[in-house]
């Protein structure tokens, strides 16, 4: 058996380098623009460091000064030397099965020493013994590392809380920070599940829940030494005032959302719910305040005093609510000023010598000042060759540098970490590369890393984003878009655009997109034929390909062929048709169909048919779109509300008659197999109604378009053509891949039935999956047929068109639309005025 101590001593003395990466040196954070105008002084450099591989686990990691100190579950042998990844794995579905789950559900009904102990960030709780190595179990340490990455080491004096040897009794880890002093203060749990059980009860055959009486829970907050030993201690569960009714049901419980420290060596815990406490630097009760408003983050503010983040209601007449920062007096006891602070101020950290406090999301870290109620962008994650999303713990040093602990996930599962150094630099002393801006309103996952990894292969180029929705606002969610288009139409574009969502042929009138297609024929590897040739000409305009896409969904109007017939395509007067043939269905498309979504619906998927970017020409004021404005009144202004307020799935309103159809929408090949069992087995589908073609619309997943002004076009291609390689369409997150070739995988895939054998050595059938609504129909998933496979084949084959989003049009059509709706204009005046409306905006936009 492999020594713990010695592997520490290993990875100490390996002392992992501190690798800067010269070559790979990004500018982050400092554009202004889509352009690239207005970049800053200095750039984020990152080095990154590796922590030991035997950390699967990092839990509320803490930087003070040059250490950091973390909490971890880690699987021990019962002689307390640390279990390798390989004998975890070897357990086949013992202890490590249970690790994700432990901490949220409470294990019961096992005999006190039966089984496996596993603890899951603190919590501990019986579990059967599953696997061969039963000796092992999962327990939380805490542990200390040096920024750049020497000296780690558990902490050799700490001593986590034991759970009690009763079956149903656990100890949780909640929290750790660092005082301005050094030391060490952390939170933890022990709930016990309390049960009144009768004389003479047998475990081994009784059910004790039938005897639940309550949960009670002790908080403990203790303060440590910067070896782990205790120093002080101090149950905070009793200085909760639970109402009498709730003490008596749940007992005095107690939940640690968060905690931090002042700098006089204060600590504030919020409860999760509207209560701080604070305790005094020996870790004795000072005092409590109460909010009326729900509580949301503690943040340490860089005068030293600590501060939490409330939504509170502005006095207004929508009754909105805005994030509100309050100050925590500790010499009167009681709150100090209020803050109006961004609604995004969430994952908070420590600001340095510049800031009050930093918060940061997927996409950037931002710094902001209270006096001035200013925040500034620091940095963009992406454009420092780092995921946003993995990272887990970053703050702003004293120096002006950033420090973050990024987590990544090999394709086994296994968590790995690492340290993140962004160094502020000079822009003169960073190495030059050629930089193309990408601007985004939202990025794919899967395009993300194929980013990160052209930034850092690529010598001589490399791409940064700006994510416009950064602009959107809660009372306006297009501003983004809006500021994007104010940009472009100043002079400042991009060379590259994720159109996602974004009007990208309104781009292409403007002659601002470059045709994709000859750089498509010049490719060595990659050829038209290699991709669905239907769905490849829907995208196209006019015969040129502004958009590169990777996948996509399909969209349909369904119903049961012996309601709709057999046959795809219908007009508008063959729906309607159909509908008053059916009196009984007061809800065709369900009861969660209003008139404005359902108009929204149809322009969305149909807009192609009444307005043309390249022309400019409109048809808003035609019969057919007349029609479509009649259709959408017959629908309801909201939803109704059911008397006793349940939700009525689908399927059963299809079951008793009262829904005739419903939208599909769909990019995989099980979700065909529920809306066949929901509307009796089989379906048409009709696509939305048109007087040419057969209405069935293509939704694009993860479009990227080049423009013209683009200042490396090679470069752009040799990123743009990721998106069509094998291995990125293999492994699309979402939708239908664009290339034939792995299309065809992906069916071959979806037609494999995989089977299990029963007891009576019958071979059975495995699901892989299944989906329902509400309480109503369940559908088990398993491989689909040639038949259904042939469906889907021939629908995809069908689409003839793109759903085109464009929220400025679907305003235009929906704020004339609703004086038609409201009885005040005709749907003749309404037509004209929205035609009338709509030409002047797309000549203007083109």
């Amino acid at each position: 058996m492999k020594n713990s101590k010695s592997g520490v001593r290993r990875a100490a003395s390996a002392v992992m380098a501190f690798v800067l990466l010269a070559g790979l040196l990004t500018a982050c954070g400092g554009s202004k623009s889509a352009s690239g105008e207005g970049l800053s002084e200095y750039v984020y450099v990152p080095s990154y460091t590796s922590i030991p591989e035997e950390v699967t686990d990092i839990t509320y990691p803490y930087l003070s000064g040059d250490t950091i100190y973390f909490s971890a579950n880690m699987p021990v042998h019962a002689d307390g030397t640390v279990a390798t990844q390989e004998e975890v794995d070897a357990m086949n579905g013992g202890a490590a099965a249970y690790k994700e789950s432990a901490s949220s559900t409470t294990i019961s009904g096992v005999e006190a020493g039966g089984g496996v102990t596993v603890t899951t960030e603190g919590s501990s709780a019986a579990v059967p013994d599953t696997g061969s190595a039963s000796d092992i179990t999962y327990k939380n340490f805490l542990y200390a590392i040096n920024k750049d990455g020497t000296n780690y080491h558990k902490l050799a004096d700490y001593a986590p809380r034991e759970a009690a040897t009763d079956d149903y009794t656990y100890v949780n880890f909640n929290q750790l920070i660092v005082d301005k002093q050094g030391n060490l203060w952390v939170a933890e749990s022990v709930q016990k599940t309390v049960f009144d059980l009768p004389e003479g009860f047998n475990s081994e055959t009784d059910d004790p829940w039938q005897y639940y009486v309550t949960d009670e829970t002790q908080s403990f907050i203790r303060k440590l030494s910067d070896t782990g030993a205790e120093l002080a201690s101090v149950d905070l569960s009793q200085f909760v005032d639970a109402p009498a009714e709730t003490e008596e049901k749940y007992g005095n419980s107690f939940y640690i959302n968060g905690m931090t420290a002042d700098a006089a060596g204060n600590i504030y815990i919020s409860d999760g719910n509207n209560t701080v406490y604070v305790l005094g630097p020996d870790a004795t009760f000072l005092f409590k305040l109460t909010l009326e408003d729900w509580m949301s983050s503690l943040i340490p503010l860089r005068d030293g005093t600590v501060g939490v983040t409330t939504n509170a209601k502005e006095a207004s007449v929508d009754g909105s609510y805005s994030m509100v920062l309050k100050t925590i007096d500790v010499k009167t006891k009681t709150w100090g000023k209020d803050y109006t602070v961004p609604n995004d101020v969430w994952n908070t950290s420590d600001g340095g010598d510049k800031y009050d406090f930093c918060y940061t999301d997927s996409s950037s870290l931002f710094g902001y000042d209270l006096a001035t109620s200013a925040k500034e962008r620091i940095l963009t994650w992406l454009n420092c060759d780092v995921d946003g999303d993995n990272v887990r713990f970053s703050t702003v040093l004293d120096d002006g540098n950033v420090f973050a602990i990024s987590q990544d996930y090999s394709d086994s599962g296994n968590a790995s970490f690492e340290i993140l150094t962004l160094v502020k630099t000079p822009r003169s002393e960073v190495k030059e590369k050629t930089t193309l801006t990408l601007a985004t309103m939202w990025m794919d996952y899967n395009l993300k890393k194929e980013l990160l990894k052209f930034n850092k292969s690529n010598p001589d180029y490399r791409i940064e984003i700006t994510d416009y929705s950064e602009y959107n606002t809660d009372d306006d969610y297009t501003a983004g878009i809006t500021k994007l288009n104010t940009e472009i139409i100043s002079g400042n574009i991009p060379d590259l655009i994720d159109i996602s969502n974004l009007p990208y042929k309104q781009y292409a009138a403007k002659g601002l997109l470059e045709d994709l297609y000859p750089y498509i024929d010049s490719d060595t590897e990659l050829s038209r034929d290699d991709l669905m040739p239907g769905i490849i000409k829907a995208v196209e305009t006019d015969g040129k390909l502004y958009q590169l896409i990777s996948g996509f969904s399909v969209m349909s109007i369904i119903g049961a062929p012996s309601v709709v017939g057999t046959e795809s395509g219908w007009t508008m007067d063959e729906m309607q048709s159909i509908i008053k043939e059916h009196p009984e269905a007061d809800y065709p498309f369900g009861m969660y169909m209003t008139r404005d979504n359902i108009l929204q619906y149809l322009c969305m998927l149909n807009m192609d048919k009444y307005m043309n970017w390249q022309t400019g020409e409109c048809s808003f004021n035609s019969d057919e779109f007349k029609k479509l404005l009649t259709f959408a009144n017959s629908f309801p202004k909201e939803v109704e509300e059911q008397e006793d307020g349940e939700y009525i799935d689908p399927s059963t309103m299809v079951q008793d008659g009262r829904q005739l159809f419903d939208i599909f929408s769909s990019g995989d090949f099980q979700t065909y197999q529920y809306y066949k069992a929901m509307f009796g087995g089989s379906v048409t589908f009709k696509g939305f109604p048109s007087d040419t073609g057969s209405g069935n619309v293509a939704q694009i997943n993860g479009g990227l378009a080049m423009t013209t002004s683009c200042k490396s076009k090679d470069a752009a291609w040799q990123f743009l053509r990721v998106l069509l390689s094998e291995d990125y369409q293999e492994n699309l997150s979402w939708g239908y891949p664009i290339s034939q070739k792995a299309f065809d995988a992906k069916l071959a895939e979806a037609m494999k039935q995989e089977y299990t054998t029963d007891e009576n050595g019958n071979q059975v059938p495995v699901s892989n999956g299944g989906m329902s609504m509400g309480d109503g129909l369940t559908v088990d998933f398993y491989a689909i047929t040639q038949e259904e496979a042939d469906q889907i084949i021939e629908l995809i084959n069908s689409v003839d068109r793109t759903a085109v989003y464009d929220q400025s049009l679907l305003d235009i059509i929906t704020e004339e639309s609703a004086y038609y709706f409201s009885g005040e204009k005709t749907v003749d005046q309404v037509a004209d005025i929205i035609q009338s409306r709509m030409s002047i905006y797309i000549n203007e936009q083109r």
